[in-house]
């Protein structure tokens, strides 16, 4: 069988390749790139967003050849990229104690008979009174579980019935209700506690503190603003903006750039455009590798809400990729020069404006989605099942007004197309987060099935 490979009299000089983003799916542009070191398809322009950001430096770095990553995907586990799901539940576990063991000690002090008056100021001991104040704490919070369960089953129809029934109000009057309500407990709790009387003693206690300390955290001060600042400590996140950091992430990408040539990365050879979301501003950054951008792309990248910095070094570039594929909430963002920046894939996940701007003459852009209407699918199940739908709708959409808005003479039709979509036919296997070797293998295979389709569809093979 006769290998196949470009045309030799194809009349694209400057062919630009636009990688998206999709995290774990990244694993299908592996198989587009095997096929294009296969073929020497060479782009002059890689634009790289999220996860397509990191493929991109990596096989830029090894000189566009695939062994590099082939290799890593087929051995990606999710802990390998930061998502340390262990470290995770032990921080909440750890949070969770802290804050039981922590309460156990106030309701020791000041929900227990033993430490109240009865016993040091009068002397009095009483084992039938200790065994009714027990009796009393268990019947509330008894009490307490069956209000918990009915409001867990009947969250919406109340917060549907709280809606409805609010008005503007003042949060300050309201802040001052809770005050009064919060002494008066403050006072029946603690002459009760002084006499040593029969009395549901610790969860009297543990009402007092939760009013307390929602009426501090709920204040304008200080304290207020402290107490908020523990409560998000407390969460199992990296100071409340993500998940998990990026040390792991920025690790695998350090190593295989190291492993290559990091000084290809900044050749002048192939331009590399990398996006990342500007948290201060909400302009996509674009990091580009060339110095002294042409006026008409800056002009472009800045009339459509965008920025263009031009990067000094390979460890300057690999920063921007740490950016690009910060994904919010579960990563933390990546701060460059004082400014946060996060994964631009919601905002403009294949630029290929971009990549003809940057004086491309064709684009070949990777989807991990098809760009297909979206089919009708089942309602989502899940909070993941719903995220990785409203992922794939925005990335249709932003495609859409990519193609819509190509200029004249760029087109997914002719033979030669000066626009080639190497596209699943159908929804990936697996998930953004599901990093998992058997699966990359799978994504790898169908990416380069799908890539030879394409490229034999686009009329750039030779026949």
């Amino acid at each position: 069988m006769i290998p196949r490979r470009l045309k030799a009299d194809l009349p694209l000089r400057r062919i630009a390749l636009v990688l998206s983003g999709g995290g774990a799916l990244g694993a299908y542009e592996v198989g587009v790139l095997r096929v294009l070191e296969q073929i020497a398809l060479k782009p002059a322009v890689v634009a790289g967003v999220s996860v397509g950001a990191m493929n991109a430096v990596i096989w830029l770095a090894h000189g566009q050849r695939t062994a590099a990553l082939d290799g890593v995907w087929r051995k990606l586990r999710g802990e390998n990229v930061g998502l340390h799901w262990v470290t995770l539940a032990l921080r909440s576990a750890g949070a969770l104690a802290l804050i039981v063991a922590l309460l156990e000690v106030f309701l020791t002090l000041a929900g227990s008979r033993e430490f109240s008056g009865a016993y040091w100021l009068w002397k009095k001991w009483s084992g039938r009174v200790d065994l009714w104040s027990a009796q009393l704490d268990m019947m509330s919070w008894l009490v307490v579980a069956a209000l918990g369960l009915g409001v867990v089953l009947s969250a919406r129809r109340i917060e549907a019935w709280v809606a409805s029934s609010q008005s503007v109000g003042d949060p300050g009057r309201s802040r001052q209700v809770l005050g009064r309500v919060t002494l008066a407990v403050a006072a029946m709790h603690s002459v009760v506690w002084l006499m040593g009387w029969p009395w549901p003693h610790r969860f009297s206690a543990s009402l007092l503190l939760l009013l307390t300390l929602t009426w501090l955290a709920g204040g304008p001060g200080h304290t207020g603003a402290w107490l908020r600042r523990v409560a998000f400590g407390l969460m199992p996140e990296t100071g409340g903006r993500g998940l998990w950091g990026g040390v792991a992430r920025r690790r695998v990408v350090e190593q295989l750039v190291k492993d290559g040539d990091p000084k290809r990365i900044m050749s002048s050879e192939t331009r590399l455009i990398v996006s990342a979301l500007a948290v201060d501003s909400g302009r996509v950054c674009h990091f580009v590798n060339w110095a002294h951008p042409e006026a008409a792309f800056v002009s472009r990248v800045h009339a459509e809400l965008g920025e263009v910095v031009s990067v000094r070094d390979t460890a300057e570039m690999v920063t921007a990729v740490m950016a690009s594929s910060a994904i919010p909430g579960v990563f933390e963002p990546v701060r460059i020069d004082g400014r946060d920046f996060v994964d631009a894939g919601g905002f403009s996940n294949q630029p290929l404006h971009l990549a003809i701007a940057a004086d491309a003459d064709a684009v070949l852009v990777v989807l991990l989605t098809p760009s297909s209407t979206p089919t009708l699918s089942p309602t989502p199940d899940s909070l993941a099942t719903l995220a990785g739908r409203l992922l794939e709708l925005a990335n249709w959409r932003d495609l859409q007004m990519e193609l819509r808005a190509l200029p004249e003479g760029f087109s997914r039709e002719g033979s030669p197309a000066r626009v080639c979509v190497v596209e699943p036919q159908r929804p990936l296997p697996g998930s953004v987060l599901g990093f998992d070797p058997a699966q990359a293998a799978q994504l790898i295979a169908l990416g380069e099935a799908d890539a030879w389709r394409a490229l034999e569809r686009a009329g750039w093979l030779q026949g």
